[in-house]
C-alpha cells in the first residue's frame, strides 16, 4: 500500500519508474507490464496530486555530459494571503523602480541582444511604449486583488506575463524565488532577475502593440525571391564553402575538423543517428559539443559551468535566429527532396553563420551557385575524389553465394526480412538487417555487429550507410527499382552511385580499400553499369516552403477564422500553377495528415494557430498497416492534451492499456512462425514511433508531456524487445534449416 502523505512528487515519480526498471532488468517477466498498466490506471488520482503539488522543475543539464540542476520554488506559510495592504503594494512598486530604469536605459542606448534585439528598433516609439507599459504595470499592482503565490511555479519565472507579474514581484520581494535560475541565466541578484522578467514581459507587450498597429499589407507570399524571407541573413556577407565529391571521398571530414576548432557552430545532418555520431565523436576528442534533435537536447557544460557554443543536430533543429561562426550542412543534394528539401533551402538562405560549409554531391553545385547569386554571398567550391577504387563486377551473384562482408540492398522492409529469413534458413551465414523503420539505436547495434564480425552479411535498405560507419566490402543490388509511394520507378543515376559508393572504405589504419558492386540478376547489373557511367545529373530546383514566421505574417493579414489545414489546402490550390526557374513547392502531405485530424475534430479546432504550426511538424507517418488501428488514436490523445493544457505522463495516454501492446511488450519471444515474429516487429516499431513522438512533444511542451525519464525507459524496453524478436527470427530460420 502506497502512503502518499509524506512522499514528495519526485519520489512518487521514481516509484513509477521502478516498475519499468524491473522490466528492463528482469525481462521477460510475464504480466509484469500488465500490472504496471493497471497500477498507473488505478493511481490517476495520485498522478493528479503529483501534478498539482509538483513545484520543482528539473532542467536536464549534464555535468561532463551528465548532471542535473533543480530549480526549487520556496514558499512561506506567511506569504499565501490572497490580498495585501496598500502600503505593501507601494513597497512592490518601489522595488521595481531600479529594474524599470535599467530597462529604460537599455532601450534608449539600444543595448538589447539576442532574443530582445528587436526592442532596439524605433527607439523613440519604444520609449513611449515603455512609459505606457510602466503605467499599466503600476496600476495592475495597485488594482490586483489576488496575491496568492501558491499557484506559481518555475514555469511562471521562465515565461512571465503582465497578469502574473504582481505576484512574481511579491515573491521576489519576499526572497522566495528559484536561486539556481540566477546561475542558469547568468544573473547576479534578484534585481537583475526583476530586470530580466520585466524585459521579457515588455517584449510581449511590444509584440502585441506591433500586431495591432502594423498597417495592412499584401496577402500574398512572394515566392519569386525566398531569400527575402530571411532579412537578418541578408544583412550579413556570408562565406559559403562547398565540399563536393562521391561517397568515401572525405568531404565532410574536412568541414568537421574546422567546426571542432570554432567557438560557435552547428553540424546539421539528415538523421538524428548521424547527429549523435558526430556528437559522440567530438566529446570523445575533448571538444565540447551539445546534441540537439527533435527528441532530446543534451548540453555539454565545462568545469566552469559554461555551455559549449558548438552543437550537432538534425537539419530541422538549426537555430536560424542565432549568429554563429560556422555551420556545416551535410547531404546538400537533399535540397531537392520532395518532402524535406525546403529545410535545406531555408538553412542555406537563412542561417546566420559567418561561414557555411555545404557537403554533398557534385550534382548540387550549379543550383547552389544560382542561390548564392540571389543571397549575394561569397562562394568557394572544393572538389574531392574517392579514396579507394570502386569496381563493378562482370557477373551477377546468386543469393546463396553471398560472402562475408557483403551488403544486400533491398527497397522494402518486407523484402529485407524475407531475404534475412531465406539466407539464415538455407546458408550458414549470420545476417543483420538495417532499414528506416528500425529505431536508430537498433540500426547502430546491427551495424556494430556487422563491423565486428558477429554478422557475416547485412541486408539493408537504400539508406544504407547514412549515419552509419559500415565496413562493406561489396554492395549487391537485389533490384534496381523502388516504390516511391505511388508507383514503381527505376533508381536514378545519382541513387545508384550513392548506394554503390558505400562499398569499400578509407581508414587511417588500412588506408584505401577497394570496393565492389554487383547484383542478383544480369538485367540489374547491366542497369547499374550503365548508370555508373552516366554523366552527373545536376539538380534543377530547390524545394521551398514558407517558414513559420512568414506564414504567421500571411495569416495575420487574412480576415478569416479558418484552420491551418484549410489555409494550407486553399493556398496549395491557388499555387498549383506556381512555376519558377530555380524553386518548386515542397510536398506537404505529412503536415496535412496531422492538420486534417485537427480540422475534422470539433474539440481540436479550438487549438491555437501557434500550436497547429508546431504539431504540423510531428515526426510520424499516419499511413501504413497500423496507421489507423494503433498509431492514430494515441496521436489524437496527444493532440487533445495540447488543447486541454494538462500535465500528463506517457502512461496516461492508454498506450499501456491496449491489450495488444501489453501482450507484445510483456511476452517471451515464441518460436512460432516467421509471420508472427514479423508482425510483432511491426507492432514494436509502431510503439517506438509513438514513444518518440511523446519525447518530441516533451521538448516543445515540457509542462504538458512530463516525466520524460519514464518515457525514455519505455523506449529502451521497446528497443530491447525489438532486438529479441530479430534474434528470434534467426532461431526460427535455424530450426527450419535443420528440418
Amino acid at each position: 500500500m502506497l502512503c502518499t502523505k509524506r512522499r514528495c512528487p519526485l519520489q512518487l515519480m521514481s516509484l513509477f519508474r521502478c516498475l519499468l526498471l524491473v522490466l528492463l532488468l528482469q525481462h521477460p517477466v510475464r504480466f509484469t507490464l500488465h500490472r504496471a498498466a493497471l497500477h498507473f490506471q488505478s493511481h490517476k488520482v495520485l498522478l493528479g496530486a503529483i501534478r498539482r503539488n509538483h513545484q520543482t522543475a528539473t532542467l536536464n543539464i549534464p555535468k561532463n555530459n551528465v548532471s542535473r540542476v533543480s530549480l526549487e520554488l520556496g514558499q512561506s506559510t506567511s506569504s499565501t494571503t490572497t490580498s495585501i495592504a496598500p502600503t505593501e503594494k507601494d513597497d512592490l512598486i518601489k522595488t521595481l523602480q531600479l529594474p524599470l530604469e535599467k530597462v529604460y536605459l537599455k532601450i534608449k542606448n539600444r543595448e538589447f541582444q539576442r532574443q530582445f534585439k528587436y526592442l532596439n528598433d524605433m527607439t523613440s516609439l519604444q520609449l513611449k511604449n515603455f512609459q505606457k507599459f510602466t503605467t499599466n504595470l503600476e496600476n495592475r499592482i495597485r488594482d490586483e486583488t489576488n496575491y496568492d503565490i501558491k499557484s506559481l511555479s518555475v514555469v511562471n519565472f521562465i515565461s512571465p506575463n503582465l497578469a502574473n507579474i504582481p505576484r512574481l514581484v511579491r515573491l521576489i520581494h519576499l526572497d522566495h524565488y528559484p536561486r539556481q535560475l540566477l546561475a542558469y541565466h547568468q544573473l547576479q541578484d534578484k534585481q537583475e532577475l526583476l530586470t530580466y522578467l520585466l524585459t521579457r514581459t515588455f517584449y510581449q507587450y511590444y509584440e502585441k502593440y506591433t500586431i495591432q498597429t502594423t498597417p495592412f499589407e499584401s496577402k500574398e507570399i512572394d515566392f519569386s525571391n525566398p531569400t527575402e524571407w530571411f532579412p537578418e541573413a541578408r544583412k550579413m556577407k556570408r562565406k559559403i564553402v562547398m565540399h563536393v565529391g562521391p561517397t568515401n571521398s572525405g568531404k565532410t571530414y574536412r568541414s568537421l575538423v574546422q567546426l571542432s576548432k570554432s567557438k560557435t557552430g552547428y553540424y546539421a545532418g539528415p538523421l538524428r543517428l548521424l547527429a549523435r555520431e558526430i556528437w559522440e565523436r567530438f566529446n570523445k576528442q575533448g571538444v565540447g559539443c551539445n546534441l540537439i534533435t527533435g527528441e532530446e537536447i543534451i548540453p555539454s557544460i565545462d568545469e566552469y559551468g559554461h555551455i559549449s557554443g558548438v552543437a550537432s543536430g538534425t537539419i530541422e533543429m538549426i537555430p536560424l535566429h542565432k549568429t554563429m561562426d560556422l555551420c556545416v550542412i551535410d547531404e546538400i543534394q537533399m535540397i531537392q527532396d520532395e518532402q524535406r528539401g525546403s529545410v535545406w533551402t531555408n538553412a542555406v538562405l537563412g542561417v546566420l553563420a559567418r561561414e557555411i560549409h555545404l557537403c554533398g554531391e557534385e550534382s548540387a553545385v550549379p543550383l547552389i551557385e544560382k542561390l548564392v547569386k540571389y543571397t549575394g554571398d561569397d562562394l568557394e567550391i572544393k572538389r574531392f575524389k574517392r579514396m579507394g577504387k570502386l569496381t563493378v563486377e562482370s557477373q551477377p551473384v546468386d543469393l546463396y553465394s553471398l560472402r562475408k562482408g557483403d551488403c544486400l540492398v533491398a527497397f522494402a522492409k518486407r523484402k529485407i526480412l524475407e531475404y534475412k529469413s531465406k539466407l539464415e534458413k538455407n546458408t550458414n551465414l549470420r545476417v543483420g538487417v538495417v532499414y528506416g523503420g528500425l529505431p536508430p539505436e537498433i540500426r547502430a547495434q546491427e551495424a556494430e555487429k556487422f563491423n565486428t564480425g558477429k554478422y557475416d552479411v547485412l541486408v539493408a535498405s537504400d539508406a544504407v550507410g547514412m549515419g552509419l560507419n559500415l565496413k562493406i566490402k561489396r554492395i549487391v543490388f537485389s533490384s534496381t527499382n523502388k516504390y516511391n509511394g505511388t508507383e514503381l520507378k527505376n533508381l536514378t543515376p545519382s541513387q545508384v552511385k550513392q548506394i554503390a559508393g558505400r562499398a569499400g572504405r578509407f581508414s587511417v589504419e588500412k588506408g584505401s580499400q577497394e570496393g565492389f558492386v554487383t547484383a542478383l540478376t544480369r538485367e540489374s547489373l547491366v542497369f547499374i553499369k550503365k548508370n555508373m557511367d552516366t554523366p552527373i545529373e545536376y539538380l534543377s530546383r530547390a524545394r521551398i516552403w514558407p517558414s513559420e514566421l512568414v506564414w504567421k505574417h500571411y495569416m495575420a493579414n487574412q480576415s478569416t477564422t479558418e484552420s491551418l489545414y484549410e489555409t494550407f489546402t486553399r493556398f496549395l490550390s491557388e499555387k498549383m500553377k506556381f512555376e519558377h526557374e530555380d524553386y518548386e513547392l515542397s510536398e506537404v502531405a505529412p503536415k496535412l495528415e496531422i492538420l486534417q485530424i485537427i480540422s475534422d475534430d470539433k474539440y481540436l479546432r479550438n487549438m491555437t494557430i501557434n500550436d497547429q504550426f508546431v504539431l504540423a511538424e510531428t515526426p510520424i507517418n499516419l499511413r501504413g498497416v497500423l496507421g489507423n488501428e494503433l498509431i492514430q488514436p494515441i496521436i489524437k490523445m496527444f493532440l487533445q492534451n495540447v488543447v486541454d493544457r494538462q500535465s500528463r505522463t506517457i502512461f496516461e495516454f492508454s498506450l499501456l492499456q491496449d491489450p495488444l501492446i501489453i501482450e507484445v511488450l510483456s511476452s517471451r519471444p515464441i518460436l512460432k512462425s516467421v509471420e508472427s515474429t514479423m508482425e510483432n516487429v511491426e507492432i514494436l516499431e509502431a510503439i517506438h514511433k509513438l514513444v518518440l513522438v511523446f519525447l518530441w512533444l516533451s521538448q516543445r511542451y515540457s509542462t504538458l508531456f512530463i516525466d520524460k525519464q519514464s518515457a525514455t525507459e519505455l523506449k529502451a524496453l521497446v528497443e530491447k524487445r525489438l532486438s529479441e524478436e530479430l534474434r528470434n527470427l534467426k532461431r526460427i530460420n535455424n530450426l527450419r534449416r535443420r528440418r
